[in-house]
């Protein structure tokens, strides 16, 4: 009788001990249900927070494009393949027929540096700073981006160095730069007067600024984007 008694009470125990283990681990549950809510939420919040900077940055930058582009125009000629924007007091300078170095922004937004250099050929260039240098990519002699006169050659630049060249020009503007023709070699070297690194820089700080606008720009739907998946895991 005594053994069967002790059997009922040790099943009891079991019973009562899993029950606990069951009220223990549903407690659990919910608190790490909840933390995950939590860090759903605090993640969101961190988000909205991104985007909110992003419209603020975006509604100044906007302004600052506008401004830099009352000094430009956009130049759409027939003769050629696609329309640029340009500093308007150099316009009538492209195309260039001396040597020199000129910058616009193509049609493709992409910034560009157009240099000449008279009685020589050339397919590189080099800009030396007081203390900093940027090459261009080296352009063959093609007549399309590299193409030759009797007197003068004229190459365009594009891409990633050709945007650390700007970006070494617009970072010293109170500073002496040179360019320097190269093929292979130096061909010559040409100090860039102010007023043409002026252009250059200006134009460079145009595209750079409308650059990351639209990174910006592209950023916030990407960002709202992210808001809804973490708002349908926070639902469900």
């Amino acid at each position: 009788m005594m053994r069967g008694l002790s059997v009922k009470v040790a099943a009891v125990s079991l019973i009562a001990l899993a029950a606990g283990c069951v009220s223990r681990n549903n407690e659990k549950g919910e608190q790490a249900r909840a933390e995950y809510a939590q860090s759903l939420g605090d993640s969101i919040a961190a988000i909205e927070r991104q985007i909110d900077s992003c419209n603020n940055n975006i509604g100044a930058l906007r302004d600052h494009v506008g401004e830099l582009l009352r000094d430009f125009t956009t130049v759409a000629n027939p003769r050629e393949a696609g329309s640029y924007i340009i500093m308007t007091p150099f316009k009538g300078r492209y195309p260039l027929k001396s040597t020199g170095l000129l910058a616009r922004i193509n049609d493709n937004g992409q910034f560009e540096l157009i240099a000449a250099l008279s009685g020589k050929a050339f397919d590189q260039i080099t800009v030396n700073g007081p203390s900093v240098t940027a090459s261009s990519a080296v352009v063959p002699h093609d007549q399309a981006l590299n193409y030759r006169t009797a007197s003068l050659t004229t190459v365009s630049f594009i891409g990633a160095e050709a945007d650390s060249i700007g970006a070494l020009i617009a970072d010293n503007q109170l500073n002496p730069v040179t360019l320097t023709y190269m093929q292979g070699r130096a061909v010559q070297a040409w100090r860039i007067p102010e007023s043409d690194a002026k252009m250059i820089a200006y134009t460079y700080q145009l595209y750079s600024t409308q650059r990351e606008l639209n990174r910006l720009e592209r950023r916030v739907p990407m960002l709202h984007e992210k808001i809804n998946l973490l708002r349908a895991h926070k639902d469900k």
